[in-house]
């Protein structure tokens, strides 16, 4: 009888051992998966917040352009058939320029904020040339004589968006962020 006490005593202790053993490979079975689990949501979410970062940039400067382009179109109605004709058509167009350039300048600030610093750069210079441009079209209208300074406003702020959108769609798609200026508006 002690024998069979014994055999059952160490029986019942391989038993609790191996009970025991498999608990504890089965915790830390566990564990890793919860740390891999927890690795892999935080790169979720980094993705995530990254893709939304991305988005809003994206928006900001999508924004930002096609407020440029209202805003040259406000400036060379300045120099329509209508405003160089009557008084009361150039006010009007005067209210549009300054509309746009008044929707233009937080949507410039937006940019500033979401950067980089080359893109915002770049979306100074739009902003500078489009108020060159306007200050052109003010002169020509006055003075016919200006038209070949407006045409080269005109260019510098075109060539100024072109580079703004060709470094805009360069660092949306992950590529280098901005090119260098342009030498047409490099300082």
């Amino acid at each position: 009888m002690a024998n069979t006490a014994a055999v059952a005593l160490i029986t019942g202790l391989s038993a609790l051992g191996g009970s025991g053993l498999t608990g504890v490979i089965s915790l830390a079975m566990h564990r890793r998966q919860a740390r891999h689990q927890e690795s892999m949501a935080a790169i979720e979410r980094e993705a995530a917040r990254q893709d939304q970062h991305r988005d809003a940039r994206k928006e900001a400067y999508v924004q930002f352009i096609n407020q440029a382009v209202k805003t040259a179109n406000a400036n060379a109605d300045l120099l329509s058939k209508g405003a160089r004709e009557s008084e009361e058509t150039y006010d009007q167009a005067q209210g549009r320029s300054r509309d746009a350039f008044g929707e233009l300048w937080p949507r410039l600030a937006l940019v500033n904020v979401e950067g980089p610093d080359d893109i915002t750069e770049l979306a100074d210079e739009v902003a500078k040339s489009l108020q060159a441009e306007h200050t052109a079209a003010i002169r020509t209208r006055e003075d016919a004589t200006y038209m070949s300074s407006f045409v080269a406003a005109s260019r510098t702020r075109w060539q100024a968006q072109r580079d703004f959108t060709a470094a805009a769609r360069r660092l949306m798609s992950g590529q280098v962020a901005a090119a260098p200026l342009s030498p047409e508006i490099a300082p």
